[in-house]
């Protein structure tokens, strides 16, 4: 039992840190490929969630290789703000709607790496962020949790600026006569583009099947957005709806014509990914990329 949990620990936090360096790339190398050319789970994240993630995977690299100190209590900030990257990994693979029940099936699959290895990861990354803060001093630990912090701000003011959307969203609907006045009416801002975006573009559940293909893009403000939907904007049914994808390209393609329609994703060329290259984008005049 005690060869059994050394092992464990090798494997978890291995305490050579070059060794754990290696284990780390091998991890996140097999996680990242399987993925995106095996069986996705996550799709290509938008901007500001890729700089997040490489910032912070980069950091907890050569954390362990770094000893001056003011370049240390910066790499502790950016491990603070891996937090909610992970936390956020967990609960969208556990899926908060099925109450984390996917989790049981990934970790039947972690012994066969796999999907279950995306699993395994976040868990893996917070662990190490929880060992270094404990070896931290007094202003380490102050900065990691101010780096922890300020992704939750962001996601904060977010939040804060959807309900208001709702609100104007609302607002114009009283005033529109049918749904494309409504959309016309509507403005060219990052929350329309998102909406207009979603199931078809932006994905925003695990169980892609219920977006129709795999949506290329994630971006995860807009996935907690929909999580807590019901409490940001208990409005009920819209007064207008979207009745389909093809709709949705359609006034997506109108309001944002700048912008492509189809994103380059390994998703985009799977086999669940056919109708994402051909229709409903056929029938749209003009369609960007």
């Amino acid at each position: 039992m005690r060869k059994i949990r050394a092992v464990l620990k090798t494997i978890v936090f291995h305490p050579d840190p070059i060794a754990r360096l290696k284990i780390t790339l091998a991890y996140c190398g097999i996680g990242v490929y399987t993925n995106f050319f095996i069986l996705q789970v996550f799709c290509m994240p938008v901007l500001y969630a890729a700089v997040m993630c490489v910032i912070f995977f980069f950091a907890i690299l050569v954390f362990p290789f770094v000893k001056v100190n003011w370049v240390k209590n910066g790499l502790y900030f950016l491990l603070g703000t891996g937090v909610p990257i992970c936390v956020y990994c967990i609960m969208f693979l556990g899926d908060p709607h099925k109450r984390m029940a996917n989790y049981i099936g990934f970790i039947l699959e972690i012994l066969l790496l796999g999907a279950g290895l995306l699993a395994f990861i976040p868990f893996y990354l917070l662990f190490h962020i929880l060992k270094y803060y404990k070896e931290a001093d007094r202003s380490g630990k102050m900065l990691l949790l101010l780096g922890i912090s300020l992704p939750m701000i962001a996601l904060g003011v977010y939040l804060f600026n959807l309900g208001a959307y709702f609100k104007l969203q609302d607002n114009i609907a009283k005033h529109s006569v049918n749904v494309d006045d409504y959309i016309s009416r509507l403005p060219n801002n990052y929350f329309t583009e998102r909406e207009l975006g979603l199931c078809w573009k932006y994905h925003t559940n695990l169980e892609y099947i219920n977006d129709g293909w795999r949506p290329p893009l994630h971006d995860p403000f807009v996935v907690i957005g929909i999580w807590l939907m019901p409490l940001i904007a208990p409005r009920g049914i819209p007064v207008f709806t979207i009745s389909s994808d093809k709709e949705s390209i359609k006034f997506y393609h109108r309001k944002f014509p700048e912008r492509p329609l189809k994103e380059c994703c390994p998703c985009s060329y799977s086999h669940d990914g056919k109708r994402y290259l051909s229709d409903p984008f056929d029938s749209i005049p003009g369609k960007g990329r």
